[in-house]
């Protein structure tokens, strides 16, 4: 389970206001995963993963200007936190292949980020990035037991976003 790391506020206000919402909902999530509550942990993880999921989608889209690389730099791993917790929650309560797609999913929104024109950015979510490939080769690690998911992690770990998809 992962805590937040929110780092000096006089710096951002404004992203801090953001992710006030996520950060208390990644608190309330610890606290209930460590009572053993954890469909309570489930839901607030949840609710942490679609709030920075959301920021984040919204910041990467944004024109890149200095304050935009630092909301970025917080989003990113807020939203990998809430991915993590959730799968360590799923994990508690034996459901490996839900564990499993939280892993693959926030792998695969970097993998799609990480092809952000800005360099900067590309650096910050490069980061973040080979998190989630070490907790997919230790999430295989100790599920090699489990063809299925080994099979989605190593084509999660292959993947390559499309950039000829079409969209209609």
């Amino acid at each position: 389970m992962a805590h937040p790391q929110l780092s000096n506020k006089a710096e951002l206000p404004q992203v801090d206001q953001a992710l006030s919402p996520w950060q208390s909902n990644i608190m309330a999530g610890n606290y209930a995963f460590e009572r053993g509550a954890f469909l309570e942990a489930r839901d607030k993880y949840t609710t942490a993963h679609t709030l920075a999921s959301h920021l984040l989608s919204q910041f990467s889209q944004a024109q890149t200007c200095q304050s935009v690389i630092a909301a970025i730099e917080h989003c990113c791993p807020a939203l990998v936190v809430a991915a993590h917790n959730l799968a360590d929650t799923y994990r508690a309560m034996s459901q490996s292949d839900q564990a499993c797609q939280w892993l693959c999913d926030v792998h695969i929104t970097l993998s799609h980020l990480i092809e952000h024109p800005c360099n900067t950015i590309r650096t910050v979510v490069a980061h973040h990035h080979h998190k989630t490939y070490t907790e997919l080769v230790q999430f295989a690690k100790s599920h090699s037991h489990c063809p299925q998911l080994i099979e989605k992690i190593n084509h999660t770990l292959s993947y390559t976003p499309d950039h000829t998809a079409t969209v209609h």
